[in-house]
């Protein structure tokens, strides 16, 4: 139950301090690139690897890299024509922080989810959406912060599909797999 509790209160309370113009940008800048590029660690990397997921269904271009050299290789080829989407709730990860200076000097816009708390990711990102979670930032393991943050992917990526919405409804008409497909390729 408390657990529960604190989860639903992180939503609500992310949800009290989204700047609706501050998200517009961030959806913005990922319906117009050619490319989103994913970046995170640790249960920040979980958020990152389902964004990923979500936005392959609409046919955007994405890269998410467990690997956090692969994610250093990723930023440094990153383009100003592309978004890339740094989750982090600290803000403050050393690695996390480098692929956004590499970002940063290429040009490409930096959409952060970070925590409400200024902290060193606010320097790099275009656009902070912020999320609130009722655990400590130095915590035996991420909960309502991967909640909230999960909550933010799911709100950029419903707003990105009814952006185009009839060009992704024949998009997922076309992606979709059938369990009578999925069951051929068993055989």
């Amino acid at each position: 139950e408390k657990i529960t509790y604190r989860n639903i209160t992180s939503l609500e309370e992310s949800m009290k301090i989204v700047d609706q113009d501050v998200l517009k940008q961030a959806v913005d800048c990922i319906c117009k690139a050619e490319s989103v590029l994913l970046f995170g660690l640790g249960a920040s990397l979980l958020v990152a690897q389902d964004a990923y997921l979500k936005f392959i269904r609409i046919d955007k271009p994405c890269y998410c890299c467990e690997d956090i050299h692969s994610q250093y290789v990723i930023a440094k080829n990153a383009k100003s024509t592309d978004v890339a989407i740094i989750i982090s709730y600290s803000g403050r990860t050393e690695e996390i922080l480098r692929c956004a200076e590499y970002l940063k000097a290429q040009g490409t816009p930096i959409i952060a989810i970070t925590r409400f708390n200024p902290s060193p990711i606010f320097q790099f990102a275009n656009c902070c959406l912020n999320v609130v979670a009722s655990e400590e930032l130095y915590r035996s393991g991420a909960m309502s912060s991967r909640i909230s943050q999960l909550n933010m992917i799911d709100i950029l990526y419903t707003a990105c599909v009814n952006r185009n919405i009839n060009e992704n409804t024949r998009t997922f008409a076309h992606n979709r797999i059938s369990k009578d497909e999925s069951a051929d390729q068993l055989d």
